[in-house]
């Protein structure tokens, strides 16, 4: 049983993982497309980013949990959260608009990621 729950782990990981380069190389390729990216014009890019790790079961376990924000100019992205537990880790992805999640609602630990990312200097 346990080697099937660190499977199912492991699986996890690896789509996070994946889900991370198939941004890289979005915006890689963008950055190709428009080689002035440094110009405030160009906002299509995920130019700020933070990882928060936090434990959200609280007596359980320490802080193995995570929530990386990926954000562009317009505070538009994405943000992916890992929660870890000692039975599974679960991965969530939600998009952003403008600073705000769309069509779902955000928990304390991601609200408090996107403030952190959106008040970051890009």
């Amino acid at each position: 049983m346990s080697s099937l729950l660190f499977l199912l782990s492991l699986i996890n990981f690896l789509g996070l993982i994946y889900l991370i380069f198939i941004f890289y190389q979005k915006n890689k390729q963008t950055s190709l497309q428009h080689p002035s990216h440094s110009s405030p014009q160009n906002n299509k890019f995920l130019n700020r980013l933070t990882l928060t790790r936090f434990n959200p079961f609280g007596d359980i376990g320490g802080d193995q949990s995570f929530i990386l924000c990926l954000l562009d100019n317009n505070n538009s992205g994405v943000i992916i959260t890992s929660l870890h537990n000692r039975d599974y880790t679960r991965v969530y992805a939600k998009s952003i608009l403008q600073g705000k999640a769309d069509h779902s609602a955000l928990s304390a630990e991601e609200q408090s990621a996107l403030l952190k990312t959106i008040n970051q200097k890009p």
